[in-house]
This record gives C-alpha cells, sequence and structure tokens, in this order.
C-alpha cells in the first residue's frame, strides 16, 4: 500500500500542445499508462477508465481519470486491491452521476475473473461484485450498458473448465444496487460444434436488437475440422435476450478477421467494422473491414480498404472505432501503417463504398487502447497510445472535427461533477471485500428468471407466530394486476382477504384472533392463483 500511495504522489505530467489545440498528453513519467475505455460524462468533461503498471506486464492497477471539456485533468482514482493485479474494461455513468466500472481482478494468468465496481457521483466506492466462479477457468468482462431500467448488461468472456465445449460468451444482468438476476450463454457448443474460441467485443443496442461483435475460430466448409481460422462473428438477440442467430462473417468467401464492432446504416442494414487479415508468402497483412449484413443475420455484403486505398506504399490498416459524420460518411479511429503493436494510429473519413476522403495519422500515436466517442458539439474525442522513443507510454486524448482539424481549447469557466455536494478528490480505491460469487448456481438462468417472474413470492415471518402478527412479504407484484390476497384455514375456509397492488411488497396481518393452526395464505391475479405461502399461528 505504501508503493500505491507514493505513486500518486508523483508528479502528474498533462502536456498541452502550441497554439491552444484540444490535445493532452496523461501520464506518469515513471510508469506504462493507458486507456480502456472514453466516455462523455454528464457535465461534458470526460471519463478516461484505464490502467497503470511500473514496466507494462505487472503489477497492474485499474486507473479512472476525469478530465473537464478541455480534457485536462481534474481528478484520478486508482483501483487496487494489493498484491493482485487489476485490469479495467469499460466504465459506464447514469443520471445521477453513479459510475459503473467493469473489468478483471488478474490473480494470475490461469485465474483472472470478471467484477463490477459501482461509484456514486463523488467517486466513492458503492459495491463491488467478483465472479469467481467454480467450474470456470478464468475471465474477463469485454463491454457493457445501462438498461433503460437501470439495470446492467455485462459481455464477458468466460471459458470453462472443460476447453471442449468452447462454451465462452455470457451475459449477465445486474440491478443498480449490485443483485445479480440473470446469466445466458450464447454461441453455444451444443448449437454451434464446430465453432472455437468464440469471443464478444463489443455489445450495442439498435431499436428492438442487441448485437454482439467479436470473432470466432471455425474450420472451412468441408475443410478439416482440427485447422481453424479466425473470422469475424456477430449475434442477434431479441428484446427477450434469446439468441436469433449468428453470423459467422465471410466463410463463403474465405475471409478471415475480426470485428470491432457495429453501427446501424438504416432499419434494415447493419454495417460491422474490424480488420481483414490475409497471409501472402508467410507475411501477414491487416486491412480496414467492411461487413454489411441485415437485421435477419443474412450477410448482404463487404468491402476491403486496401492501405494503397489511403496512401500509396502504404502496407496495412484497420479500423478500431467508427462514429457517423453524417447518412453516408463516418469518421473512424484506425491503425493508418504497419501492424498492430506499436502501429502509427490517426482516424479517416470514410463513406459506405470504402471511399476514403481524408485520413490524418498523428505523430508518436498508437494504436493500442483506442476509443471514439462524438462529443455533445458533433466533433470526435478520441482517447489512444503515445510514446515517444525512449519513454513509456502514456494516454494521448485529442479532439478533432469531421474534417480532422484538431479542435482549439473552449475558454471561459464550467461547473464539473455537479451531482456530488463537495469537491471530489483523487485518491486509491482499495477493492478487498469485493463479495464474491462462487457458483453460478447463485446466479438464476434467464429461463429460471423467467420462471419465477411468473409467479409472486410469498414469505412469512416470524412464521411460526407468537406475537399476534404476521408480516407477509411479496415479489414481483410489479408484474401483475387485478391482484387479492385471500387467506384460508385447513378446511379452505377463506378468513381473510385484502387487495394488492402493483409493486406493493408486503402486508401485516393482525391474526391474534385466529385460532391456533396451520392457514394458507394465496395471491390471485385476474383470478389465477400466482403465489401460496404456509402460515402457522400459535399461542
Amino acid at each position: 500500500m505504501k508503493k500505491l500511495i507514493l505513486l500518486l504522489g508523483t508528479l502528474f505530467v498533462i502536456t498541452i500542445t502550441p497554439a491552444q489545440k484540444w490535445q493532452n498528453i496523461i501520464g506518469y513519467p515513471i510508469r506504462w499508462d493507458w486507456a480502456d475505455n472514453l466516455t462523455e460524462h454528464y457535465d461534458y468533461g470526460y471519463l478516461i477508465s484505464g490502467n497503470i503498471s511500473s514496466n507494462g506486464t505487472d503489477d497492474m492497477h485499474g486507473w479512472l481519470v476525469k478530465t473537464d471539456i478541455n480534457g485536462e485533468v481534474l481528478w484520478d482514482k486508482q483501483i487496487s486491491v494489493p498484491p493482485v493485479n487489476i485490469l479495467i474494461r469499460k466504465t459506464l455513468h447514469d443520471s445521477l452521476g453513479n459510475i459503473y466500472i467493469f473489468g478483471w481482478l488478474h490473480q494470475t494468468l490461469e485465474h483472472e475473473f470478471p467484477f463490477i465496481l459501482k461509484l456514486n457521483a463523488c467517486g466513492e466506492n458503492q459495491w463491488c461484485r467478483l465472479l469467481a466462479i467454480e467450474g470456470y477457468n478464468y475471465g474477463s468482462f469485454k463491454d457493457a450498458l445501462i438498461l433503460e431500467n437501470g439495470d446492467l448488461l455485462g459481455l464477458a468472456y468466460m471459458p470453462e473448465d472443460d476447453f471442449t465445449t468452447n462454451n465462452r460468451i455470457l451475459l449477465f444482468r445486474v440491478s443498480s444496487e449490485g443483485d445479480f438476476i440473470w446469466h445466458k450463454g450464447y454461441a453455444l457448443h451444443e448449437n454451434h460444434p464446430y465453432f472455437a474460441d468464440p469471443n464478444g467485443h463489443t455489445i450495442n443496442k439498435f431499436g428492438n436488437l442487441y448485437i454482439i461483435s467479436g470473432n470466432v475460430y471455425s474450420p472451412y466448409p468441408n475443410g478439416n475440422p482440427n485447422h481453424v481460422w479466425q473470422r469475424p462473428m456477430f449475434i442477434g438477440i431479441d428484446m427477450d435476450f434469446e439468441e436469433k442467430w449468428v453470423v459467422e462473417f465471410g466463410i463463403s468467401d474465405s475471409l478471415l478477421g475480426k470485428a470491432y464492432g457495429t453501427i446501424q446504416l438504416n432499419d434494415s442494414i447493419l454495417m460491422g467494422v474490424g480488420s481483414n487479415r490475409y497471409i501472402e508468402n508467410g507475411e501477414v497483412t491487416s486491412n480496414s473491414f467492411l461487413m454489411f449484413y441485415n437485421r435477419d443475420g443474412i450477410e448482404t455484403g463487404h468491402k476491403i480498404i486496401d492501405g494503397s486505398d489511403i496512401a500509396p506504399g502504404l502496407h496495412q490498416n484497420f479500423i478500431f472505432d467508427i462514429e457517423r459524420i453524417d447518412q453516408t460518411n463516418f469518421l473512424c479511429a484506425a491503425v493508418i501503417g504497419e501492424e498492430y503493436q506499436g502501429a502509427p494510429f490517426g482516424e479517416m473519413v470514410i463513406d459506405t463504398a470504402g471511399n476514403v476522403y481524408n485520413y490524418a495519422i498523428r505523430e508518436n500515436a498508437t494504436g493500442g487502447g483506442t476509443y471514439l466517442v462524438k462529443t455533445f458539439d458533433g466533433k470526435y474525442t478520441i482517447a489512444c497510445s503515445h510514446k515517444t522513443p525512449n519513454t513509456n507510454y502514456d494516454i494521448m486524448l485529442y479532439k478533432v472535427n469531421e474534417n480532422l482539424e484538431q479542435d482549439t481549447i473552449y475558454p471561459g469557466n464550467y461547473t464539473y461533477d455537479s451531482l456530488c455536494p463537495h469537491a471530489i478528490q483523487s485518491g486509491v480505491i482499495d477493492l478487498a471485500g469485493c463479495n464474491v460469487i462462487t457458483s453460478i448456481g447463485e446466479i438464476p438462468t434467464l429461463e429460471e428468471y423467467r420462471q419465477r417472474m411468473q409467479s409472486i413470492g410469498i414469505t412469512a415471518s416470524p412464521n411460526p407466530s407468537n406475537t399476534g402478527e404476521v408480516l407477509l412479504e411479496f415479489e414481483n407484484t410489479e408484474s401483475f394486476n387485478n391482484m387479492e390476497l385471500k387467506v384460508y384455514d385447513v378446511y379452505g375456509k377463506q378468513i381473510y382477504s385484502e387487495t394488492v397492488w402493483p409493486h406493493q411488497g408486503a402486508a401485516r396481518l393482525e391474526v391474534s384472533a385466529w385460532p391456533v393452526g396451520m392457514y394458507v395464505a394465496t395471491i390471485f391475479s385476474n383470478g389465477q392463483v400466482k403465489g401460496k405461502c404456509k402460515v402457522v399461528v400459535c399461542r
């Protein structure tokens, strides 16, 4: 812990480029700092969730950074559980200012498990949940959404101990108070026995359809089933969270690569983006890959953007993230140069035909930990890695317009973190004591959850009762209407009734005048029994 506190005492480095351009380098001079997510906060500042390391390989901790509207740091939180390594992948925030962080505890390569952390509007720990589940070798959260009712939907990569099943992709639904509601697997071995290592990178919602974008390894049709190749994959999920279809993109055309995300083009067509890879004379080349498919999971076309389509002699390029400019044009955050590690990084403007209208390569920017958001004023803020010779990696945060011109800083004074009654201080959030889920049985499956929601749970206390009162507590009344509570004795005679209202959580019964014995409390909805509970009255 002393080491962590000393790190926080080190000079925080922020460099603004000349001419007041909107660009900052964020990090400490004695360690590696990189981003894993970027989001625009409610006050038009930014939340950067990332990670820090003393040498880039171990001693890793989560890092949450809040900046102002110009990308200058306001406060930061180091997220740690010494001596365990932590990485954070996704940060979300709700209308109340609560922050939800998805990541994984990284004890060893063989034992890493997903966790969710909730902070309030002041950046204070509210709860933490760790999925150290038996039967799973390791796992990590990859992406997440906040649902309309405030629940959280986390996309996890979690291989089972039995690797032959190749079950890897799980969704977890969690309430805003940290209660796990259900889990469900997708692209399962029982439905796709030829899949190997399916992996979801992102999840998006387009109307009544959820899309998981990622990749999977599989053989060529009628080929050697033991020789698999990496291909982009898209999973369509309906509003009941049932798998509708899986697209193993490009298999009929022998196309290889991976999908990093999806954007909706119109009411029927979606476009996945990522990288296409091919091998020629032993050399691997990656190019930007546009993948078109409809809402029924049917491929409608593709476009590969070759490096020469961008600039003469350019060898490789591929898209990390994409945002819409208008109906036909898009701004992409992309590697534009050599292969992924240490690759020159920048942006390009494309259309759906794969025409490249403009591109820019940013000095000392590299394509690792790259995230793009379209801002409140119709511009684009990007977080990527920054490295100069003989230096460690830092976070490069910059803002451009649709012409790829760097924005200038905003003048004036702004109020930040207004949902917190006091100024937020930088510090360390220690996750020691994070509540641990050890069994998948502790979290119902989606099917079990649905069955439970079709009834009203009733519990009685005290039971037996010798106090003259019984408290009946109800679950799921919000899902029913025209409800009535009736109590019967052992002879089936009704001795009590009252109306139960949607969202009602309990009813207190005065039983001092009831004869000693057993009774059955029953809730009806539209005349049908939806819940029962035995109650014993004694003296």
